[in-house]
């Protein structure tokens, strides 16, 4: 597992600038200070270190979505972050399981027939992207509450937008909400300075 300062040099080895690095790697700190809460509030019984690293690395993937203006030049293409994310943190010499936590953290965990029976299919290959340990359950679900616009996400908007567009997701929310507590994101919207919708 790599420390922290690790990190943040491989995060550097990929960004195409400061201000994309900034947005990336701040988001991924607030992801991980989310599933750290979640672990605290409920005693939960984790690998702190493989918990941190998936955290922390889990959107290395974006990098290559964004052009030097800090802009994603190909959202319907975004997905796939994760799968080249995972291959990165692989060829990195990383524990094979963070890399198969950033590989499943696409919303809560896609299955094959969730990829394939949308009306545009998930431009994925067809299999299962679900998260195999409860430290990828934990990514999945702490990544919900804030995105690099950047913004937090209350619990009850992001859910409704979930029950009008992706009911499976909402279902799986729920359940991850009951396991792992609901966050209390003002205190860190504030701190980051982003706003809550």
């Amino acid at each position: 597992m790599l420390n922290d300062t690790e990190i943040q040099e491989l995060h550097r080895k990929y960004a195409p600038n400061d201000a994309v690095f900034n947005l990336v790697f701040t988001h991924c700190r607030i992801v991980c200070e989310i599933a750290e809460w979640c672990v605290t509030q409920n005693q939960l019984q984790v690998d702190g270190a493989l918990l941190r690293n998936a955290c922390l690395l889990h959107d290395i993937g974006t990098y290559v979505l964004f052009n030097e203006q800090g802009e994603v030049i190909n959202h319907r293409m975004y997905p796939q972050h994760a799968i080249v994310g995972a291959k990165i943190v692989l060829d990195e010499g990383i524990d094979h399981r963070v890399a198969d936590a950033i590989e499943t953290h696409v919303l809560m965990g896609l299955t094959k027939l969730e990829i394939e029976s949308t009306s545009r299919p998930w431009p994925l290959p067809s299999r299962d992207y679900e998260p195999q340990s409860i430290e990828g359950e934990l990514l999945c679900y702490a990544d919900r509450f804030h995105s690099k616009h950047p913004v937090f996400n209350q619990y009850q908007t992001f859910l409704a937008n979930l029950e009008r567009e992706l009911p499976e997701q909402a279902k799986k929310f729920k359940q991850a909400a009951h396991r792992f507590g609901i966050p209390d994101i003002t205190a860190m919207a504030e701190a980051y300075g982003h706003p809550v919708k």
